[in-house]
């Protein structure tokens, strides 16, 4: 699946991002966009770095500017010898008139071999300003990969990027992306003042919308000829949301599945079980774990901790971190409550509760595989709701799980008017003849009258 954003019709995906990047960047401001891992930060930035892309928007005033597209990846040093001889570089790579000027030629070759450490920073400077004073372009750098040298690297580079914007305010602009607010990362006085510019001109890349997702799995079938239904699509949006790489993964696994399947699976119900098994191979997949993981590892202990809670039934928020998930796009709201972007990351964080729990020989949940136990003999196979019913109870231990919690983690919250008690009774008893002994008199899944349901361990 191609890391672009292009459509085969010359449009392109994320179209509300582009639109207010680029109007922003037209009053030359500063743009700090920010977003967990492979989210799709730098394919965003490849295409805001296509000349056609602001002409669409802009029409003919898009022509007066020159994007520049920088991957920080390719510093051959983490030092700021490597970020200028690269900012330099790519200058020459974007454009023939500029690689041509011999002001910039000179520049180049003078960083490539300068006399003394004080020409590095020089020969930049008189590069950049050549640049801007000879052509007719307003420039834009587009720091992609940007947390390491934000990090790193001396920090009079930052000052000295913000003294040339200060210098060119009207000519010149800077995009970073990260993973991390350029705030939260270093914050002495220099790069302070570099984090200035982005003042409260950051933005969260959300996951792709789902008609977006359409469109990437659509290009994935064109591309791979593989045969999906809409309920496939559904299935692929459910389990990955709008992340493109988990996208990539989990489409790949259901095409395996799908080649591998000599039945046409004309029946839903086939179908149907074919994902169910397809999702305990996701669940286990080391590159959709590893992918979860960053996600997590780019949170702080408080949000980390909010999203553990936000598993548990009598979770009590704190709106200042459910605020920062949501900012984050980690968190979408969804008819008024709070939910993790896709059923991957929620599994994932699921899989850290229910491991932290004390665990017992008769009864455990193996997360990865979706399997349930008693004495370590795996169970029949549950459905969707049964399985969301026993890890609701698994995550509240001995404690009592009303049904208003029962329907809104196990259906949802619109169905809180239509799933009535006798409906929960019918689930809670489909769920006893799979895992009690005697479901007559159950050992572990109990009724508290008037109340609701309580799981023991034992």
């Amino acid at each position: 699946m191609p890391d672009s954003l292009r459509l085969a019709d010359g449009g392109y995906m994320r179209r509300p991002d582009v639109q207010n990047i680029i109007h922003a960047l037209y009053d030359m401001q500063c743009i700090s966009i920010v977003g967990f891992s492979n989210i799709g930060k730098s394919a965003l930035l490849r295409l805001l770095a296509q000349t056609d892309v602001w002409a669409q928007e802009l029409g003919e005033a898009g022509r007066e500017f020159l994007p520049v597209y920088i991957d920080c990846n390719r510093m051959l040093e983490m030092s700021d010898h490597g970020f200028y001889e690269l900012v330099l570089r790519c200058l020459q790579e974007s454009n023939e008139q500029l690689a041509a000027m011999p002001e910039l030629i000179g520049a180049y070759e003078t960083q490539v071999a300068p006399t003394s450490e004080f020409q590095v920073p020089l020969s930049f400077n008189k590069g950049l300003t050549a640049v801007i004073h000879a052509s007719r372009y307003k420039l834009i750098l587009l720091l992609d990969e940007f947390d390491e040298p934000f990090a790193h690297i001396d920090s009079r580079v930052f000052i000295n990027l913000r003294a040339l914007q200060d210098r060119f305010n009207t000519r010149l602009s800077f995009v970073t992306a990260t993973v991390q607010p350029l705030t939260r990362q270093r914050s002495e006085d220099h790069c302070g003042e570099f984090c200035e510019l982005f003042s409260d001109r950051i933005w969260y890349l959300a996951p792709l919308t789902r008609s977006d997702v359409d469109r990437l799995v659509r290009g994935y079938m064109a591309a791979f000829e593989a045969k999906f239904t809409t309920s496939d699509i559904d299935f692929i949006y459910e389990w990955a949301g709008g992340h493109p790489r988990m996208v990539e993964w989990v489409c790949r696994t259901l095409d395996t599945a799908l080649e591998q399947t000599a039945a046409k699976l004309e029946d839903p119900t086939e179908h149907w079980q074919l994902q169910r098994e397809v999702a305990r191979n996701l669940r286990i997949d080391e590159n959709l774990t590893a992918e979860c993981s960053k996600i997590w590892e780019s949170c702080n202990k408080a949000e980390q901790n909010e999203l553990l809670a936000l598993a548990q039934a009598d979770h009590q928020p704190n709106p200042t971190v459910l605020a920062e998930l949501q900012r984050k796009h980690i968190l979408l709201k969804v008819e008024g409550k709070p939910q993790l972007f896709c059923r991957l990351f929620a599994e994932y964080i699921q899989g850290k509760v229910v491991n932290a729990q004390p665990h017992s020989n008769a009864l455990s949940v193996d997360v990865a595989s979706g399997e349930v136990l008693v004495g370590g003999k795996r169970l029949e196979t549950l459905t969707n709701l049964e399985y969301k019913l026993i890890l609701l109870l698994f995550q509240n231990p001995d404690k009592i799980v009303d049904k208003y919690q029962i329907v809104t983690n196990v259906w949802g919250e619109s169905y809180i008017d239509e799933v009535d008690d006798a409906r929960i009774e019918k689930l809670v008893s489909r769920l006893r003849q799979k895992i009690e002994e005697d479901p007559g008199s159950p050992r572990f899944l109990t009724t508290v009258r008037g109340r609701g349901y309580k799981l023991a361990l034992l």
